[in-house]
């Protein structure tokens, strides 16, 4: 009996010490993959390094290395790892919503500049779901799927997917060009973070109605459990939040201690589960515990500097990774492609039409307004966890899910040389740049 629990354990800690090797195989590639496509994209195509990064987990999954080296790819991406894999992804989506609540500034401005960020974001969003939600039944046929199954599900998810904007990159965007000081710029990101609020609302509304199966009752239980939770974070949890911060940081002479870190992450940890329990995913958790503490700017600073680091450097290359595994765009037929360069029409005409129109409507020169609908039809980031959300939640089709992510890259590899080419003019020295972007790491 003792010889066959010690053969037993020994076993077992082989196998784990197996995964543990294969997972540290893994990571090094994933990173120095990702490294490598970043700098390629920032050096030679003149691309942000998360847009390189982005690229990187596509080409890393079938649509290229695995077509090119099969034998290879399944010998690293071993189906036993997967469950960690997916673990330490989910864990840097979090994370990330949770810095993203931290930069979402919801104050449109007044005047002229409000309204016009206001009819922005109300154009760039309505346009693109009103557009994806009638054209989906077209590609649901083209997909060969059932119309009597799932097909209301999927033109919802295919709506969202539409009318997302990437605000993170777009920063980003703005700030490496040396344009963050425009006025273009202020209305751009005014317009995208109240569309990106807008459609993480109508995600979350979408995933309960999906998880309740369309049971009215249930949604509405959903509905209810997720307005009393965003109540109690708001009403109770946010200032309680903010005090304690506040007055650690405070005894820590305004540095983040690994106390107040470990209290922050079981926090948000605690949201997540309670959002996923409630049928709308534990992303959303997170970015409402990182709303809770926008407001206080130096705990902001301190956790970019302590915190946001690894989730930008580690965590989302296994994302994107993760959703580049999941994508081959190598399977697509002929057709297959013909399909995908209509889903991006669809998609680009939705959002920059959108965004285009309402800009001349408001006066804006021609140029003004194809900046800012260019750059209102950047997806990147946000549109790749929303198309994960529905590639999970089996809304969307693989073949469609690829699409999508195809659209996401390209559209996000067209910002950057379409707004410098637009905005030449009002660039600033790359030596102001260069100090800008250094005092935004810094922060």
């Amino acid at each position: 009996m003792s010889n066959t629990a010690a053969m037993a354990g020994s076993a077992v800690g082989s196998s784990a010490e197996h995964l543990t090797l294969m997972l540290l195989y893994q990571l090094v590639v994933i990173l120095a993959f990702s490294r490598l496509v970043s700098w390629i994209s920032t050096r030679f195509l003149g691309q942000t390094a998360v847009a390189g990064e982005i690229l990187a987990g596509l080409l890393l999954g079938p649509s290229l290395i695995g077509a090119l080296f099969p034998d290879l790819s399944h010998a690293l991406f071993v189906p036993e790892t997967r469950p960690i894999f997916v673990g330490l992804a989910q864990l840097g989506l979090i994370l990330l919503m949770f810095q993203i609540g931290m930069e979402f500034q919801m104050t449109p401005g007044r005047g002229r500049d409000g309204r016009a960020v206001a009819l922005i974001s109300l154009t760039g969003i309505i346009i693109p779901f009103a557009l994806g939600y009638a054209t989906a039944p077209f590609f649901w046929r083209e997909l060969g799927m059932d119309p009597d199954q799932g097909l209301l599900a999927f033109r919802l998810f295919f709506a969202i997917a539409m009318s997302i904007t990437a605000i993170p990159i777009l920063g980003r965007i703005f700030m490496e060009l040396g344009l963050s000081h425009t006025r273009t710029a202020s209305l751009v990101i005014g317009s995208a973070a109240i569309d990106d609020i807008c459609g993480w609302m109508l995600l979350g509304l979408v995933a309960a109605i999906v998880a309740a199966n369309f049971d009215m009752v249930m949604f509405l239980a959903r509905i209810a459990g997720v307005a009393l939770f965003v109540a109690v974070m708001l009403a109770l949890v946010r200032p309680f939040l903010s005090r304690w911060v506040a007055g650690r940081m405070a005894k820590e002479g305004g540095t983040l201690d690994t106390t107040t870190i470990a209290g922050l992450l079981l926090v948000l940890l605690g949201a997540a589960i309670i959002t996923s329990n409630l049928g709308i995913f534990a992303i959303i958790g997170g970015f409402i515990v990182g709303h809770c503490l926008q407001n206080d700017r130096a705990f902001v600073a301190q956790w970019k500097m302590r915190v946001g680091g690894l989730v930008q450097v580690l965590l989302l290359p296994l994302f994107f990774a993760y959703t580049g595994l999941r994508t081959d765009v190598g399977s697509l037929s002929a057709s297959g492609w013909g399909l995908c360069a209509l889903v991006c029409l669809v998609a680009f005409a939705g959002k920059f039409g959108g965004a285009y129109l309402a800009c001349r409507a408001l006066g804006e020169s021609h140029r003004q307004a194809a900046t800012i609908g260019v750059a209102m039809n950047t997806r990147a980031l946000m549109e790749l966890i929303v198309l994960n959300i529905g590639y999970d939640m089996g809304v969307l089709p693989k073949p469609m899910f690829s699409m999508l992510v195809v659209m996401a890259i390209v559209s996000t590899f067209m910002a950057t040389p379409l707004i410098r080419w637009l905005m030449a003019s009002e660039r600033v020295s790359p030596e102001l740049t260069r100090a800008r972007l250094a005092g935004l790491s810094a922060e």
